[in-house]
């Protein structure tokens, strides 16, 4: 079943990206891109547009941002949550990524960010982001490894089944550990890999495993056979690991630079 992305669930995700953590990959992706004043940059799959709140800054005087999504939520909240200095350098639309709105060679830079493992045909949205690129230009993209997504739990049974629907969620969980080969494949040139860890220890409303295990439990109740009871159930076997001070979550995030 595919995922609505409601403006709750939106502003959960960009509560989650506010995390320690993060933040802590968000300027790894920043530091990777390196946008300079000037710039053109597109997000692929923005969201609720915090990446590009970020990258704003880093390309005035002069440059510009936009970010699309499919979901027209998604723009909506992100035309509403954007407060920059200079407003007319970030800019939303509704686009799928499958058929950008754009010409040929019309960016500096593209970004995508936690995007292609919900893409049917992540090639294409690959392809179309090297289209729109100039010669030279930089693809920064990224993905979570879902299958590496662990929380220590008492119940292993219990654990195994509500990750796996939570890995299971999008496409292709292993797209991860597959983009090297497939941005060569459409004809990117690898400039930097990076294999980044989370690890957390506490349990907490700011954290990101605690926001995590929260945000896809509407999503899984309706479609991944997990029953209300069993899932309430999860989250107390990961709050009692808390107070004992066994409590873990971690995942590991594959990020690429790749130039045309």
């Amino acid at each position: 079943m595919t995922i609505e992305f409601t403006e709750p669930l939106l502003r959960a995700m960009e509560a989650q990206r506010h995390s320690a953590s993060a933040l802590t990959k968000q300027t790894r992706f920043l530091d990777m891109l390196g946008a300079s004043p000037g710039e053109q940059i597109l997000d692929v799959g923005c969201g609720s547009g915090n990446f590009c709140r970020s990258l704003a800054p880093q390309v005035t005087p002069g440059g510009g941002v936009i970010g699309v999504d499919r979901e027209a939520n998604a723009i909506d909240l992100a035309t509403r949550l954007s407060t920059v200095e200079v407003p007319s350098t970030l800019n939303f639309a509704q686009a799928d990524g499958n058929d950008l709105p754009f010409e040929d060679q019309s960016f500096d830079a593209v970004v995508c960010i936690s995007v292609l493992e919900f893409c049917e045909h992540p090639s294409n949205v690959l392809a179309e982001m090297r289209r729109v690129l100039r010669p030279g230009g930089r693809l920064l993209v990224a993905n979570a490894d879902e299958d590496t997504r662990v929380y220590n739990g008492r119940d292993r049974e219990l654990g195994r089944r509500i990750t796996r629907a939570i890995a299971d969620r999008g496409h292709d969980p292993w797209l991860a550990r597959r983009l090297a080969s497939m941005l060569i494949a459409v004809g990117f040139q690898l400039e930097q890999e990076a294999v980044l860890v989370d690890l957390e220890r506490e349990f907490a409303p700011e954290s990101s495993g605690h926001t995590h295990a929260h945000l896809w439990q509407e999503h899984l109740l309706r479609a991944a056979g997990i029953s209300a009871q069993d899932y309430d159930r999860w989250l107390a076997d990961l709050e009692a690991c808390a107070e004992d001070g066994s409590y873990c979550y971690s995942v590991v995030t594959y990020a690429y630079l790749a130039t045309r």
